[in-house]
């Protein structure tokens, strides 16, 4: 147990320096709004294309890699898997394909933006009404608002809108007021997406702050993306 804490801690030092600038006052050093309209790009220097399918994988390793993927919450009632969680490790399986669909498309072939509005959906599954993701309610005991599947609409006022901003490593991955509530916010309102240790030891999606609280392990996701 000792040697596999210690990794960790290992693992986490270059990140840790890396979010030094990450607290509940400044969570996160938004770009200019001359940096609206570059393209997002893959490890490999793709474009990210709208019509493809993707997976959302962590852009740092060790403890804090993984994938994202879909899966049952605890304690669901829901016919389907209504819950967004990243894998524990980059040396996990692999995550659940996305697509995303942006509210104006840009390009031929269409390709994703910096802080372009677009909803996510999983592409796999046979539960439609399960698949686009949405925030959900406060969770106090955890301190977070999780995301999951339920209760979202493509392009509608009900579903949760997301942009990327430009990291150290990859791209972090924000929720945004959207078009449709606020068609002239930048970057106003945007809060980004954490990875937070449940009680069951998943990781999972969700708007929090920083360490908040203490005993738990969470951190802000930074990510690429993966051709599926």
């Amino acid at each position: 147990m000792m040697k596999c804490l210690l990794l960790l801690c290992l693992c986490l030092l270059p990140f840790l320096a890396f979010s030094s600038n990450f607290t509940s006052e400044n969570p996160i050093e938004l770009p200019t709004v001359t940096s609206v309209g570059q393209r997002v790009f893959d490890p490999l220097g793709r474009a990210v294309e709208t019509r493809r399918s993707y997976r959302i994988s962590s852009s740092l390793w060790g403890a804090l890699g993984g994938q994202v993927y879909l899966a049952t919450t605890p304690n669901s009632a829901a016919p389907c898997p209504d819950g967004v969680f990243k894998y524990n490790s980059d040396s996990g399986p692999r995550g659940t394909p996305v697509r995303f669909i942006p509210h104006r498309s840009i390009g031929n072939p269409p390709v994703l933006h910096i802080n372009q509005d677009f909803n996510i959906q999983f592409t796999t599954g046979n539960c439609d009404s399960y698949t686009v993701w949405k925030c959900g309610d406060y969770d106090a005991s955890l301190d977070a608002t999780l995301l999951g599947t339920s209760g979202g609409t493509i392009g509608q006022r009900d579903s949760s809108w997301f942009k990327l901003a430009r990291a150290q490593q990859g791209y972090h991955l924000l929720n945004c007021p959207g078009p449709i509530a606020c068609p002239s916010c930048v970057l106003e309102g945007c809060r980004q997406v954490w990875a937070i240790t449940m009680p069951d030891g998943r990781r999972r999606l969700a708007l929090a702050r920083r360490q908040d609280p203490p005993q738990q392990l969470r951190f802000p996701l930074s990510v690429n993306f993966v051709r599926a």
